[in-house]
């Protein structure tokens, strides 16, 4: 009898993501490693969050303020982000602990998805937007530059406000669009793949003359699943006045 689920100490389950569980249907289970943003952790995991703590108890800043690694289960359920704020502190604070329990839940999630006949994948950048290429580590006595050298044939995603990220082969990083259009303009120009937030999808699918591929049907962002060089369509999920806030800081784009 197959196993409903797996014991990870770190990685979440396919299924307790709601975007991510949609790529079920396609055959691969994403397992996912949820951290806590910075005005909830003291420690910032995402570099162009343009957070600052408020000494005076102000609402949360900027980007942490819409962050939707603080809606959903998070806000509904404290111990989820409890979780999250220990994770990240372990990850800053004993790095090399963090590390190796991350390798073992990633060796345990891959034999669960074999075992269901499923593809394994990862996104270890659930809420954050951490440049795991650049953090080594070691492992059974073996020191590697990053932990996707330890599995060269599985596959990693991530969406990324870096608009120059090296990565490896294995590891494809979806660059998103959040306002800031020196860097969107980077990307334009490389063979990345660029996220857009859309007030309303184009009825021509098309954006600044790329393909458009709806990024809300599934979230696995490789190029096997998405195409090369194309426009990762997200639809605003959330009111008109927050869409109109959303146009004037340049985050949602107008068709």
């Amino acid at each position: 009898m197959k196993r409903k689920s797996v014991s990870l100490k770190l990685l979440s389950q396919p299924q307790n993501n709601f975007k991510l569980s949609k790529n079920i249907k396609l055959d691969v289970f994403t397992f996912s490693l949820a951290l806590a943003h910075s005005d909830l952790s003291g420690y910032n995991v995402c570099p162009f969050a343009q957070r600052i703590n408020k000494p005076n108890g102000e609402n949360l800043s900027s980007c942490s303020a819409v962050c939707v690694g603080y809606n959903g289960n998070a806000q509904r359920y404290p111990i989820v982000m409890e979780s999250r704020i220990r994770k990240t502190k372990m990850y800053f604070e004993d790095r090399e602990l963090f590390m190796q329990w991350l390798i073992s839940d990633i060796e345990k999630a891959i034999d669960f998805s074999l075992e269901h006949e499923k593809l394994p994948s990862f996104r270890i950048n659930a809420y954050s937007d951490i440049k795991w290429e650049n953090v080594p580590v070691t492992h059974n006595g073996v020191k590697y530059n990053n932990l996707f050298e330890i599995f060269p044939e599985i596959v990693f995603y991530d969406y990324s406000k870096h608009p120059n990220r090296n990565t490896p082969e294995n590891y494809h990083i979806t660059y998103s669009h959040w306002g800031n259009m020196k860097d969107t303009e980077k990307a334009y120009s490389s063979e990345q793949n660029i996220a857009v937030v859309f007030e309303e999808m184009p009825e021509n699918l098309m954006y600044q003359g790329r393909k458009i591929v709806n990024g809300d049907d599934t979230d696995l962002r490789t190029p096997e699943n998405d195409g090369r060089r194309v426009i990762v369509g997200l639809k605003f999920k959330g009111s008109k006045k927050e869409a109109l806030n959303g146009i004037s800081e340049g985050f949602v784009v107008q068709a």
